[in-house]
């Protein structure tokens, strides 16, 4: 079974190469709202972000920043093919504006946005990520009143367009049965709480803008490719980065599709799917 896989650099809030209702599954990571590595991208695209964070307004830079995602999640309800599915990995923030220490709830804002748009939203799916170093705690740990619950895990927010997918035609049935995973695969990956998956270090040389740290995995794209869609299916990321997803797609037998905004990234994606056992 041949797949395609296309690339497409430019802006995702509209994705006018892809049709209505021809998109099975998006997994993606978005830009995370107030962690600082993100500012720059979220300022640059609207000034007014950059006078809400000098004026230390927290809640203003992040609803801000957050209006722009929206466009993103519209566009993946109008491409997502009825009962497809929106897998959305995102993590809080805890920041510091004006001398107050807060959490910046990023997941709540992105599912009260997905609701409105007219996303079912499922149990989702914690994703600890747990942080093996001594100043992990923030504040006066010793004292009481005077420490902050360490923040260490992401989720993965699973969103469903209308109803439950159906499987009318033969051929739809027996692609069904051959994308099967394993009994062991099922207990384990439709648990609400991953513990097992580390985050994947990313350093782009060759993008300086871009360095970040501790990316979505392999593992974790591969699995949600094969828990909510089947053998040729159409797979789109939104917020391509380094390629995971597409690596993931063509490691199960899917079709994808991304977008990212830079073309720099070129070099990092041909190593992230360079030697993927592609699945005939």
């Amino acid at each position: 079974m041949k797949t395609a896989h296309a690339i497409h650099f430019t802006d995702s809030r509209r994705m006018t190469a892809v049709a209505d209702d021809s998109i099975d599954l998006v997994v993606t990571s978005p830009p995370y709202p107030m962690i600082d590595m993100w500012d720059d991208l979220f300022r640059n695209m609207d000034p007014g972000i950059q006078k809400c964070l000098s004026r230390q307004d927290g809640p203003g830079a992040f609803e801000a920043m957050h209006r722009l995602l929206d466009p993103v999640w519209q566009e993946c309800f109008r491409v997502l093919k009825p009962g497809g599915f929106a897998c959305i990995n995102i993590g809080d923030a805890t920041r510091s504006m004006d001398t107050q220490f807060a959490l910046y709830t990023n997941h709540a804002r992105i599912l009260s946005k997905a609701r409105k748009i007219g996303f079912t939203s499922l149990p989702c799916i914690l994703w600890r990520k747990q942080i093996n170093v001594p100043t992990k705690f923030m504040g006066s740990g010793m004292l009481p009143a005077g420490a902050y619950v360490t923040l260490e895990h992401e989720y993965i927010l699973i969103l469903r367009k209308h109803g439950k997918r159906e499987f009318k035609t033969a051929e739809d049935k027996q692609m069904r049965r051959e994308s099967a995973i394993f009994w062991e695969e099922r207990n384990h990956w439709f648990s609400d709480i991953w513990f097992d998956l580390k985050g994947t270090a990313q350093t782009l040389a060759d993008a300086k803008d871009r360095n970040r740290s501790a990316a979505f995995p392999f593992e974790l794209a591969y699995r949600l490719i094969n828990m909510f869609s089947v053998k040729g299916d159409q797979v789109l990321d939104p917020f391509m980065g380094t390629g995971t997803t597409m690596a993931g797609a063509m490691a199960a037998g899917r079709n994808s599709i991304g977008y990212d905004t830079d073309s720099h990234l070129i070099p990092a994606i041909q190593r992230t799917v360079r030697g993927v056992m592609v699945l005939a």
